[in-house]
């Protein structure tokens, strides 16, 4: 097995959905007794969500940029980021290492694409559904339109991200309140709603909506899980 560098923590509840899913691929492929072959650097999930909030992206990046590095030196051949929002730092890791980034964004635009969705609901933390990065550059790579959620709905889903799910809390309640927001924008249009932050899988799931869900953990993971056992 290739040895991925993985930076996490980001937060910690999703890092732990990436390596059950890696451990699950490597299972299946190797054996039941067999495990990933993975370095993980935990970024300070307090430290992180501060410059988020402070809009400090320079610093932002910089953590990122350092674990990368100790994943380097510690011998990873590939790097990953377990989270939507950072990938803000992935053009800068490779730049800072010159190892291959697994993107999230290929990842996405690979799931579109197989699944023929043209006009998928972005959801993720609201950096990620109205900043500057997320959004933008998967267009670049999606030809279709991207729905981004209205200003009431984007504070809606940040609230359950950052008061529920990176606590681990999942409210039968919210799994509603998302499910029913995504009833409405597939009303208007769109034909697949894309989970852009890595928790969101655990308050949707397909069996939530009529119309595909892009889980970007499971998607993400899955391409990893690929280049790890050296398929890809």
């Amino acid at each position: 097995m290739k040895r991925i560098g993985l930076i996490g923590g980001v937060s910690p509840e999703a890092t732990i959905l990436y390596y059950r899913h890696l451990n699950a691929a490597a299972r299946q492929k190797h054996g039941g007794q067999h495990s990933a072959n993975v370095l993980y650097y935990m970024l300070d999930y307090g430290v992180m969500i501060h410059h988020y909030h402070n809009n400090n992206w320079a610093d932002f990046i910089a953590e990122v940029v350092k674990g990368a590095e100790t994943l380097k030196a510690g011998g990873a051949e590939a790097l990953a980021i377990t989270s939507g929002t950072t990938h803000v730092g992935a053009a800068t890791v490779a730049e800072a290492t010159g190892l291959p980034v697994i993107h999230m964004h290929d990842s996405l635009t690979r799931a579109m694409q197989e699944k023929a969705v043209r006009q998928p609901l972005l959801t993720g933390t609201p950096w990620v559904m109205s900043g500057d990065f997320f959004q933008p550059e998967l267009a670049k790579r999606h030809d279709g339109q991207i729905i981004t959620p209205s200003t009431e709905d984007r504070d809606m889903i940040g609230t359950i991200i950052f008061d529920e799910l990176v606590e681990g809390i999942v409210k039968p309640e919210s799994r509603a309140d998302m499910a029913a927001m995504v009833g409405r924008y597939q009303a208007e249009g769109a034909d697949g709603v894309i989970l852009g932050c890595t928790e969101l899988c655990m308050i949707l799931e397909q069996a939530d909506c009529t119309i595909p869900v892009l889980d970007a953990t499971a998607i993400h993971a899955s391409d990893i899980a690929k280049v790890m056992l050296g398929k890809k």
